[in-house]
């Protein structure tokens, strides 16, 4: 009686089919295509976010910038939180907000107020919330400093 090729043990590349393999292909590609749009979004946002950060940065009036970049800065997390530019967009927009504050204080509080709003918001999920606790803390911080009332300035402006 001979062997038959059927009798041998079959090889790790004869388990690899081009079927299964176009299998892993395709079920490897459908979460990427479902999430590209989302993620090139976000990605738009946090373009925005850095173009209102700059713009609010050199003007002298920036309440405007300020509140378009707490707007694209909040977009951009809601789009892409658990990666790297959702960060990136918060640190921007709470950035812009410091160096805005003594120009403009109440763009400044709506500023950290937004981007707060959605950091704790996003904080509670373990998922999409990861690495933005210290965001969250620095810009409760922030806005908590931007409420309190100036009380050496105003003793030096009574004077």
């Amino acid at each position: 009686m001979t062997a038959s090729e059927y009798d041998r043990p079959a090889s790790a590349r004869d388990a690899l089919s081009p079927g299964l393999l176009l299998d892993v292909f395709l079920l490897l590609l459908l979460p990427v295509l479902a999430l590209a749009p989302r993620i090139r979004e976000g990605e738009t946002a946090l373009a925005w976010t850095r173009y209102y950060a700059a713009q609010g940065a050199a003007a002298k009036r920036p309440g405007v910038h300020v509140r378009q970049a707490a707007h694209w800065a909040a977009q951009a997390l809601e789009l892409v939180a658990p990666l790297p530019g959702g960060a990136e967009a918060a640190r921007l927009a709470l950035n812009l907000g410091l160096a805005a504050e003594p120009r403009d204080r109440a763009a400044a509080l709506t500023l950290y107020t937004e981007v707060r709003a959605v950091l704790e918001r996003l904080r509670t999920s373990r998922w999409r919330g990861a690495g933005l606790g210290g965001l969250a803390v620095e810009a409760a911080r922030l806005a908590e400093a931007a409420r309190e009332p100036e009380t050496e300035k105003d003793d030096v402006e009574g004077r």
